[in-house]
């Protein structure tokens, strides 16, 4: 009776590690043909952006424009790469920074309130030392080096733990019609 219990269990367990392989499989997929960004993630970002900034901006999803999730993970890399645990928050403070300064770089070069005096401004509190100073100056200058044509802001973010580690979803601007 004991080895039919055993049986049974293990039965039991393999087909809910079958089933969370192919539900992992299947959200990878939908990930993948939806550039990165799930519909339920969509319409959160859709309401986030919707109550920060008011009616009128809408989010559209564009495989021809690179994943802005991938290029904040480049750009970030040097402050991901410092998180040595598995803490999603630790994860997660590396990409608000990155994306802070991603976002800073783009608005030092505007003219008039967000521009080089707004983004010292924005950037004191983050700044007490001359170390963390060279750290921003680093990383402003791996935006221009690493993107220098690449001015879509960041807006929004997700964070999701998957089976296999976290996965980034990143809404931001569209970029400006070439003239």
């Amino acid at each position: 009776m004991k080895k039919k219990e055993r049986k049974d269990k293990l039965k039991y367990k393999n087909k809910i590690r079958k089933q969370q392989h192919e539900k992992a499989i299947s959200d990878t997929k939908q990930l993948d043909e939806n550039c990165g960004i799930t519909d339920e993630t969509m319409a959160q970002m859709q309401n986030q952006l919707n109550e920060q900034y008011g009616i009128g901006h809408e989010m559209v999803r564009d495989s021809s424009l690179e994943k802005m999730s991938d290029v904040l993970l480049e750009y970030g890399k040097s402050f991901i790469d410092l998180v040595q645990s598995d803490s999603k928050a630790d994860y997660e403070k590396s990409i608000k920074i990155s994306m802070m300064l991603w976002n800073c770089s783009i608005m030092q070069d505007m003219k008039g309130p967000g521009g080089r005096k707004g983004i010292e401004k924005m950037l004191k509190p983050v700044m007490p030392d001359a170390e963390s100073k060279e750290v921003v100056r680093y990383m402003l200058e791996r935006k221009r080096q690493m993107f220098p044509d690449n001015n879509r802001i960041i807006l929004n973010y997700e964070l999701a733990e998957m089976p296999d580690g976290f996965h980034l979803s990143v809404a931001s601007t569209i970029p400006p019609p070439a003239q």
